[in-house]
């Protein structure tokens, strides 16, 4: 390569039609066994009709590269692989049946991360022996816009081959409808260098300007003397004698580092999104629903990530910290929480509010129940004094009429009744003041 080309691989969350219902588990053997079990070739439809399919890509890895059968087999070997599977385009070279330069790694919750290789001549840039500067940001910016410029350049054919894929899968797949462009969420850099690049003066000062502003500026003094061989903390990367894409290892991790970030921040999003429809002035639709699946879902999703971490490996897992704690991870977790608090106190208040509703629903039924009994009574009182009065071989085991039937009976009718509506109204008003105190 000449010593004016440099060649990156761009990583980039961007967004996939294809997730997993809330809830499903991807490492369940019987869903990676299904997964590997697919045959690609031809699919046979309703009563047996093989239908073939125009495949624009090729999809790779389906159900990870994990054994279903066992974890915790080599201590060089990650136990799970978090991808539902890779996609690369079709080459443009007859003598290559796929791209080997883009790929798609396709994760669940809508999410996933393309790695593509660029390679950059900067001839005509001048670089001067004190700074870089300059060509550092001419570099940035062309690896993203020529990211950017490939990514979208395949996204349709990555969306309708994961479309003809869905007729293969089961029930726990949702592919959603609603595509409108690639949604290249941001676009890292990764240059890519070997030993015998390190070794001229020029492709020094560019790498020490390449990593001047990430978080470890002293990576690149490091990698110049052979003490590291990557240097990866923040949009500007370097990796030394880097495997095909797809295949090495640290930007294995990264392009798994990435999904876990873009997993969690589209949680915040989702429960900043539902606490501000929950918030909103007049709004009349329920809320409970959606506050209560996106903190389930935001639950879920940090579960998955502690649950799946022990299964890397020492060395990926240590890296995968390391890269997570450099972009401040926890304190996006952090805030997660604090918004699932939030969440759970305006569930709280739903909660209160439903239970008042059914406090002075039943107040209601009581206080009609009591009118209607009052009431009954007073009627009853009336016609059965009336009666004895009238018919006295009613009370023939008596000595005398009863005294107190005798005043009821000459009671007015509808006084009895006002009487009635009063003592209940009497009621209510005692049982309100002991309620209140």
């Amino acid at each position: 390569m000449s010593d004016s080309q440099l060649t990156f691989r761009a990583i980039a969350p961007i967004y996939s039609p294809l997730s997993l219902h809330l809830g499903v588990d991807q490492f369940s053997k019987h869903f990676i066994k299904s997964l590997k079990e697919i045959n690609l070739v031809s699919f046979n439809g309703a009563n047996d009709k093989v239908t073939e399919l125009n495949w624009q890509g090729k999809l790779l890895n389906l159900g990870g590269i994990q054994n279903e059968g066992r974890q915790y087999q080599s201590t060089g070997q990650n136990s799970k692989d978090m991808r539902l599977m890779c996609w690369s385009p079709n080459a443009e070279d007859k003598d290559q049946t796929f791209n080997t330069q883009v790929m798609f790694h396709v994760f669940t919750n809508h999410i996933a991360i393309a790695e593509v290789e660029i390679t950059i001549d900067f001839s005509d840039m001048e670089t001067p022996n004190d700074s870089c500067d300059e060509l550092v940001k001419f570099l940035e910016n062309k690896v993203q816009q020529l990211g950017e410029e490939v990514i979208e350049g395949h996204f349709n054919d990555f969306c309708q081959d994961l479309q003809q894929l869905t007729l293969y899968l089961s029930d726990d797949f949702v592919f959603s409808q609603n595509i409108n462009a690639s949604k290249v969420n941001w676009v890292a850099r990764t240059m890519i260098i070997d030993d015998e690049q390190l070794t001229q003066s020029k492709i020094q000062r560019i790498l020490t300007s390449w990593l001047k502003k990430t978080s470890r500026p002293e990576d690149a003094a490091d990698m110049i003397n052979n003490q590291k061989d990557y240097a990866m903390t923040w949009l500007n990367y370097a990796v030394k004698n880097v495997k095909a894409v797809g295949e090495d290892p640290r930007l294995q991790i990264m392009v798994l580092s990435q999904y876990y970030y873009m997993a969690q921040e589209n949680c915040n999003n989702a429960l900043r999104g539902a606490i501000e429809s929950a918030y909103s002035r007049g709004t009349k639709k329920r809320i409970d629903k959606l506050l209560a699946n996106t903190r389930t879902a935001c639950r879920l999703n940090q579960i998955v990530y502690f649950e799946n971490i022990k299964f890397l490996n020492r060395p990926s897992r240590a890296l995968l910290e390391s890269i997570l704690n450099g972009w401040k991870f926890d304190q996006l977790v952090e805030n997660s929480e604090r918004m699932i608090e939030v969440c759970n106190a305006r569930l709280q208040e739903e909660d209160n509010k439903k239970r008042e509703r059914s406090t002075v629903m039943t107040d209601f039924l009581l206080v009609t129940l009591s009118f209607f009994a009052v009431f009954e009574l007073s009627l009853y009182l009336t016609e059965f004094s009336r009666e004895m009065m009238s018919r006295p071989a009613l009370d023939y085991n008596d000595n005398k009429s009863s005294f107190f039937l005798g005043i009821i009976a000459e009671i007015d009718a509808d006084i009895m009744f006002s009487f009635g509506f009063g003592l209940t109204l009497i009621l209510i008003i005692a049982y309100r003041y002991i309620k209140r105190n």
